[in-house]
């Protein structure tokens, strides 16, 4: 055997030892003897190529298939090659001319896919999976094309056959559980996600994959855990920390949220997602300074593009300069800002100056977009709407006639009930009540829905002894303690604008409470819930349509006022229109209402916004500035746009003592 087999013979099996260095050492001193042998070009070019620098093996190989071009091994190892330098493009070139051959489909349609042309790579994948069609891992990647070109059907049944043929693969599970989800079976595509972790419930990947789905599919309780124990199993990929903050942020723990988004940045200091989630929540809790500070320190990184764009306009709305924030904002794509979150912010800085046609289109979009996220495919909109009115249809005389009366069993006094409908002023009202000294305001937590948990249907409540109405109090005082600590010294206040629909239910476990009704024009609460971006469940679907929006209200209003028909509903109503003209005059007669004296640093209300830091609604900007008139009256603005829904709002306009309309 001469000196070149010899050396060649070690080169090849250095590779197989993964000793690519020493492989490549010995290739090159081949090549010297015989620089246009396309075996020693061939060995050389896989060692580069393994080695972890598959441009130069690419490269070598090329200069090999030259000089051997029916060489059908060589021609797949270039191909190889070329798909891990990404040049995808290239391995089409060179596979195309092999023809139907199982390993020639497989990797131009593996090409196809990372490339951004799936529906071409889905085509591949299926002439492959016709020559062998119980390999799950082609089935694999023939399912993830599917759903990457968005076929989600067909997902489904190619995926389905590849987990039939490997029943314990987790990733195949978390495929299907993709393509389910994208075919709107949430509950399967959810069983799909559970089962793959059941099967590798330590693997760090799954938990990711997991604990992603999971918070995509608004579950952020469930993901939480999953995504922290994929970072501790050693992902350190800063998008894992990224997720961790968007569900510590859903689960409205704000100091854990910033905590993981400043570990992402740790990461990667120059990744952008970080620094747009950052930089939401520092807005969203009024810490300008800190935004100010994110957004300069990004500039001097060299961060720039349409997302710190989007944080720079941010700023320019809080100072005024609402013009030059819209146009900065339309002027730049950002590339990781959710398109909902800009569309919102463009329609309300449009809507500020004047431009309604183009506000309306935006919210339009915005909403559009919110209506195909997974979480709102569930929904059509009309359920939370039906559920009120078979509610209030069961709330008849002769199901009041049937109340018995029990005085509670404890001595805890009860709450005041602050609400009407969303967007009618209830966030202002609460942070000017909790300037005062005698109140403990609580706003929109889940007292109230534990409260109606601990209850049977609405047809029980007349008719429930002592025991029921404790465990319905119990329910909402041991909810109450969860959160920031209440010793009883003050006045309960609990916020929640649709306590309307559930004021049956509150009236049977507190009878003698207050009710605090925050009215505003039934035009202008449809419009600014329209122009809202809520997370959305089945009720805060309704807003994603306008139609729908007046539809929730006419149910809303429709059941608040039976109630008060029915039940001696102890009732105080603040107008929002007045409140925003003479605050001191809507006050005075509330306070008398509520029991409390008069105190002048309710007006300050303003002081009280800034300090209370983080406010959970929509309105935390709002609230911080001087009462302004500007929301009064907004619907008229967009009167055409609204015009199918104004014979639904028309009866609530007149019979709360607005003007009527002209329809």
């Amino acid at each position: 055997m001469n000196q070149i087999a010899v050396t060649m013979q070690r080169a090849v099996a250095a590779i197989q030892q993964s000793d690519f260095t020493t492989a490549q050492q010995l290739a090159k001193q081949a090549l010297k003897l015989q620089p246009t042998n396309p075996q020693i070009l061939q060995v050389l070019g896989i060692a580069q190529m393994e080695g972890g620098d598959p441009v130069s093996g690419m490269q070598t190989l090329e200069r090999a298939l030259v000089l051997a071009p029916k060489d059908t091994n060589l021609r797949f190892n270039v191909a190889k090659a070329a798909f891990q330098a990404r040049r995808f493009d290239r391995v089409e070139v060179l596979l195309a001319s092999v023809g139907e051959d199982l390993g020639a489909l497989h990797l131009r349609a593996l090409g196809q896919k990372e490339a951004g042309n799936h529906d071409k790579a889905a085509d591949l994948f299926s002439l492959a999976a016709n020559k062998a069609p119980n390999d799950p891992q082609l089935l694999n990647n023939f399912g993830n094309a599917l759903i990457s070109a968005g076929r989600f059907k067909e997902a489904i049944e190619v995926l389905a056959r590849a987990h039939s043929n490997d029943l314990r693969s987790a990733h195949i599970l978390l495929n299907l559980g993709r393509a389910r989800s994208g075919n709107d079976e949430f509950a399967a595509a959810l069983d799909c996600f559970r089962q793959a972790a059941a099967i590798k419930p330590q693997d760090a990947k799954v938990q990711f994959e997991l604990g992603k789905s999971l918070l995509l599919h608004s579950s952020p309780e469930e993901a939480l855990p999953l995504l922290s124990e994929a970072a501790r199993g050693g992902i350190r990929d800063p998008e894992v920390f990224i997720l961790i903050g968007s569900a510590y942020s859903a689960l409205e723990l704000r100091e854990e949220a910033e905590k993981a988004y400043r570990m992402a940045l740790t990461l990667a200091p120059s990744n952008i997602r970080a620094h747009v989630n950052l930089g939401l929540l520092f807005e969203q809790e009024n810490r300008l300074n800190d935004l100010a500070e994110l957004v300069s320190q990004a500039e001097v990184r060299g961060i720039t593009g349409g997302d710190i764009a989007y944080l720079r306009a941010l700023l320019l709305q809080r100072e005024g300069k609402l013009s030059e924030a819209l146009s900065l904002v339309q002027s730049s794509q950002p590339e990781f800002l959710d398109e909902i979150v800009r569309d919102e912010f463009i329609g309300k800085i449009a809507d500020r100056i004047g431009d309604y046609t183009v506000a309306w289109h935006a919210f339009t979009r915005m909403n559009a977009a919110m209506a195909n996220k997974p979480e709102a495919r569930q929904f059509n909109g009309s359920e939370h709407s039906a559920l009120i009115a078979s509610r209030t249809i069961r709330m008849s005389t002769d199901w009041a006639a049937s109340w018995i009366d029990h005085a509670p069993s404890d001595q805890r006094l009860s709450p005041v009930m602050l609400g009407g409908f969303l967007r009618s002023g209830t966030t202002l009202l609460d942070t000017i009540l909790m300037g005062h000294p005698s109140t403990h305001v609580r706003e929109e937590e889940a007292m109230i829905a534990r409260l109606e948990e601990a209850a049977d249907e609405i047809d029980s409540l007349p008719e429930m002894g002592l025991e029921g109405i404790a465990a319905m109090r119990n329910a909402y005082y041991d909810e109450l303690q969860r959160g920031s600590k209440f010793t009883g010294d003050a006045l309960l206040i609990d916020k929640y604008p649709l306590m309307t629909v559930r004021a049956a239910f509150i009236h049977r476990a507190f009878p003698d409470a207050k009710y605090v009704f925050a009215l505003r024009h039934p035009c202008d609460v449809v419009l600014s819930c329209y122009m809202q971006n809520f997370r959305v469940t089945r009720a805060m679907s309704s807003f994603l349509t306008i139609e729908n929006s007046a539809k929730l209200y006419d149910a809303v209003m429709c059941h608040w006022m039976r109630a008060r028909e029915v039940l001696p509903l102890n009732v105080h109503t603040v107008r929002y229109e007045d409140m925003v003209v003479d605050l001191e005059g809507e006050l005075r007669p509330l306070l008398d209402f509520l029991g409390l004296e008069w105190d002048a640093s309710l007006l300050d209300y303003q002081t009280t916004a800034k300090e209370r830091g983080y406010i959970r609604t929509p309105s935390y900007a709002q609230v911080t500035e001087k009462l302004y008139t500007r929301s009064s009256g907004r619907w008229e603005s967009y009167r055409e746009f609204m015009r199918p829904i104004l014979p639904i709002l028309a009866p609530w306009v007149e019979r709360f003592g607005y003007e009527p309309l002209e329809l």
